[in-house]
């Protein structure tokens, strides 16, 4: 993991112990192939609370700024530690607010590396593609992942 970004080990910790080697295994390969561009993909976000996830829910409802989520707490694979956000960066530049076309190229080439590592990305979704979005393949429901976190912490 020391080829990563401080953030994104950082991010990489907070997750469930077994989806940490995947997410490790994925940023490194994605730097890896981005790195030609002189860009950095690098995890922005990983597990969230109930609470902190109702919070970003709020957001651009019932508090300022835009809507990020269509999840309330419990309803997200973060709240479960096993899914991460990644941002595209040149220098400290956050180029997912900057240049909208080059991270979504980014993201693209990134995610079509996703599958190799057991990870499903969120830039092929239909109904809402969230394209910096990676979690930990499972065949469980939302309902059967808060049933097994809730009794045992973990849906892994």
């Amino acid at each position: 993991m020391s080829e990563l970004s401080p953030r994104t080990r950082g991010y990489i910790q907070t997750l469930d112990p077994k989806a940490r080697q995947p997410f490790a295994g994925f940023a490194a390969a994605a730097n890896r192939l981005v790195a030609p561009l002189g860009v950095q993909y690098i995890m922005v976000a990983g597990n969230r609370t109930y609470k902190e996830q109702d919070r970003l829910y709020a957001q651009g409802r019932t508090t300022p700024g835009k809507r990020v989520t269509n999840a309330k707490g419990g309803q997200s694979n973060h709240n479960f530690g096993i899914a991460g956000d990644f941002g595209v960066f040149r220098g400290g530049d956050y180029l997912d607010a900057t240049e909208p076309r080059t991270a979504e190229q980014v993201h693209k080439a990134c995610a079509a590396l996703a599958e190799e590592f057991g990870l499903s990305a969120g830039f092929y979704w239909e109904d809402f593609q969230d394209q910096p979005h990676y979690e930990v393949a499972t065949k469980l429901t939302l309902a059967q992942k808060r049933t097994r976190f809730e009794r045992a912490g973990s849906v892994l």
